[in-house]
Formats: structure tokens, C-alpha cells, sequence
């Protein structure tokens, strides 16, 4: 299965975030998305055995847990210990507003025929809630524009998309994303993009344990 993230094209991306709390958050949920998707599997064999869908998931899980499994809603130790944070330092340039109003009109008239979406093409407007969304048909196809057909007012392409995450605006943190495209490493060119400081991931980060208690997601 290949996963696209928000604002993919076909060429390279990396995404950053404004705090680390949303970089957690980011990173994390779709685990939750995974173990819910599972949980919901059993929806029709509960249905068939006569007992509640939470009471066949907790037999599952001991059942798990007997085998020596990784119990649902854990995270193993490599997640942490196979990632670091990084710390990026951009090029200077110019980047798009997802959450600007005259970004999503100037996106519209691009679309003016019908917003490509995972299940028809839509005539009604773009809003925030669709460019902050799971639709990846919708995203993808915005991001492939921005990126291989805009030219910006001073004659520059544009670095990438600033968007908000749609799991909202942290606590002492600005919930910003960033998806910059890697046009230099596409080229073959040296990559402008620096890293500026490495950390490792450690299980008494306390945005971590904020953002798996949000996530309902354990680690050891």
C-alpha cells in the first residue's frame, strides 16, 4: 500500500511542523487511524456471535497479549529508536497559505470545471475543512498545480505549502505545517534545505506523551 501524504506530487517532499506537539500528533495518528480500522474489522463477527463490539475487541487484545503480540495501541521501541527530530533550516523564498483566502479563490478558478475529488468532481467551492482533509485526490491534485504551474509575482516557484494541522493549535505552539518540495534533490542539484540540530526521541518527551495520550497510544 503506498500512503501519500497531504500535499504530495509525484517527486520528493518533506514535511515539517512549527512545535513538536504537532510533529507528535502528525506522526502518531495514523497509528490510531490503524487501530480503529481493526477494532471496526470485528464489527460483523460481534454482530454474529451476539456480543458487544468493545467486549470481543478486549478478548482480542488478551488473546494478543497471551502470544506475546504488541498489544493494541502500542507503539514498539523502534518507533523511537529508528527516528530522530530534526531541526530545518529553509532557503529563503516564498510559500502558499493553504488557510489564505485568496488561496483557496485562486485555486477555485484554477478548478472552475469541478474540484477532483476520490469519488466525482465537484462544483462546489473549496474550503479549509477540504484542504485540511484525508481526500488525497483532492490534495495531491492541488499540490501537482502549486507546484509545477504557479509562478508567483516576483517570477519565483513557490518553496512549498504552509497549512494548518487538522489536529488544531497546540498549547503554547502555532499547530503550523510546512510541505516543502525538494526541487534541487529532484534535479540532482544540491539540496539548499540544512539540518541544524539532531534529537533523539525519548519516552519522557513530554509533547510524546501529550500526543499519545491525545492519540490513545502507548509506547515502551
Amino acid at each position: 500500500m503506498v500512503f501519500w501524504g497531504r500535499y504530495d506530487t509525484i517527486a520528493s517532499t518533506v514535511y515539517a511542523s512549527d512545535d513538536r506537539l504537532t510533529a507528535y500528533m502528525e506522526l502518531l495518528a495514523p497509528y490510531r487511524t490503524k487501530i480503529n480500522e481493526a477494532r471496526r474489522a470485528l464489527q460483523k463477527e460481534a454482530d454474529f456471535i451476539g456480543v458487544p463490539l468493545e467486549e470481543l475487541w478486549q478478548k482480542v487484545v488478551a488473546e494478543w497479549d497471551e502470544a506475546g503480540n504488541m498489544k493494541a495501541s502500542w507503539l514498539p521501541r523502534n518507533f523511537r529508536d529508528g527516528r530522530s527530530l530534526f531541526t530545518l533550516k529553509f532557503p529563503p523564498g516564498w510559500w502558499v497559505d493553504m488557510t489564505a483566502t485568496d488561496t483557496l479563490a485562486a485555486i477555485n478558478r484554477h478548478f472552475d470545471a469541478g474540484l477532483p475529488t476520490s469519488k466525482d468532481s465537484r462544483a462546489e467551492p473549496l474550503t479549509l475543512a477540504q484542504v485540511t482533509g484525508d481526500d488525497r485526490t483532492l490534495t495531491t491534485a492541488i499540490a501537482t498545480w502549486l507546484r509545477e504551474d504557479v509562478v508567483l509575482d516576483d517570477g519565483t516557484v513557490p518553496l512549498g505549502v504552509r497549512f494548518l494541522s487538522k489536529h488544531g493549535r497546540p498549547p503554547g505552539g502555532t499547530g503550523m505545517c510546512w510541505g516543502y518540495w525538494m526541487r534541487a534533490t529532484d534535479l540532482g542539484e544540491a539540496e539548499p534545505v540544512a539540518v541544524t540540530d539532531t534529537e533523539p526521541i525519548l519516552e519522557t518527551d513530554t509533547a510524546l506523551k501529550k500526543a499519545q495520550e491525545h492519540c490513545k497510544i502507548k509506547t515502551r
